[in-house]
């Protein structure tokens, strides 16, 4: 029963979230011309055009990169035991953005093949952060700080090649600026109807691992005690999470944080069992990336901020805010 009404109070707010998306803009449209919008498009109405056109693409984008990013960095912090894990701090995220920046300033590829340049980044910028945290670590299986602070060297080494990737391009610079920064933009739809598939998939693999992947977060040996192949499982687990994050990031660009916050803000409510976990944090992290869009667009009018500047932000804060919490405290009261 708690669960049911969590999950509905989670739908509840990302149908709240969604409508105020679409409302408010540069020119507020009220709710009821919204409405008439999705449900009886009028070809005079200029609001209609404005909210089909650009405010709906939109919200799509923000809804399916908020869920993804959000139940990845769920199953990421169970499946590896640290409470900041997710895809910006493991470098899947920027191992895709400088993927998808290769396929397009070196091989010049279409936007099919950008998106497959972004998978294959995301998978090797995932892998490279798991590398140099084995050498830091001084062990096979490194966790606790020396995984995330891997992934932060990582993130930084991948974003450095990334914009010194643009400089050798001043006429697609530009293009790409906004979306290195993060950019929830209707511009994009086109990206959306093209990689919204990986995510699906990512997500249905997630959620049929939802039972082992729970049992592993409790512990491998348990794990293998009740029948769980927890090597191939992890593999498969991550390798869904890293598919589903790098083809929000093919879209429009690193969004941060948003898998690292809010399974922390879910799970008292829901739970470590990751079958009510991962639905819930999907719902939770769409809800909270079209809150964020809207602010983006609200708080610094008449000029429009980044989603993801703005994520980079406020998911700052709560980076260091945690890091205090489950290590400098713990450690300092040793």
């Amino acid at each position: 029963m708690r669960y049911a009404k969590v999950s509905g109070a989670a739908l509840l707010l990302l149908l709240v979230a969604a409508l105020g998306n679409l409302g408010i803009g540069a020119s507020p449209i009220p709710l009821p011309e919204v409405l008439r919008a999705l449900f009886s498009f009028d070809l005079d109405s200029l609001d209609h055009y404005v909210v089909l056109s650009q405010r709906l693409p939109r919200a799509l984008i923000a809804i399916y990169v908020g869920a993804v990013l959000a139940a990845g960095g769920a199953v990421m912090q169970g499946v590896t035991g640290n409470p900041l894990a997710s895809p910006s701090t493991l470098g899947v995220s920027a191992g895709a953005m400088l993927g998808m920046l290769l396929s397009v300033f070196v091989l010049d590829a279409a936007l099919p093949m950008q998106g497959f340049g972004a998978l294959s980044g995301g998978f090797a910028g995932f892998a490279l952060t798991l590398a140099v945290a084995r050498l830091t670590g001084l062990g096979p299986d490194p966790r606790g700080l020396p995984l995330i602070l891997s992934g932060a060297l990582t993130g930084m080494l991948l974003a450095g090649l990334a914009g010194a990737l643009l400089l050798t391009d001043p006429e697609r610079r530009a293009e790409y600026l906004g979306w290195l920064a993060g950019n929830i933009n209707h511009y994009y739809v086109d990206r959306l109807a093209l990689f919204w598939p990986f995510g699906l998939v990512s997500f249905a693999v997630l959620m049929a691992l939802a039972r082992p992947l729970t049992l592993i977060g409790l512990g491998r040996e348990r794990a293998e005690t009740m029948g769980v192949a927890t090597r191939p499982v992890m593999r498969l687990a991550l390798s869904a999470v890293v598919l589903g994050a790098s083809s929000a990031t093919a879209i429009c660009g690193p969004v941060g944080f948003v898998g690292l916050v809010v399974p922390h803000l879910v799970r008292p409510f829901t739970g470590a069992h990751l079958g009510r976990l991962l639905p819930v944090s999907a719902m939770a992290g769409a809800a909270l990336l079209l809150l964020s869009d809207v602010l983006a667009r609200r708080a610094f009018m008449p000029f429009t901020l980044h989603t993801g500047v703005l994520l980079e932000l406020v998911g700052g804060i709560c980076f260091g805010v945690l890091v205090y919490r489950l290590y400098l405290r713990v450690e300092a009261r040793r």
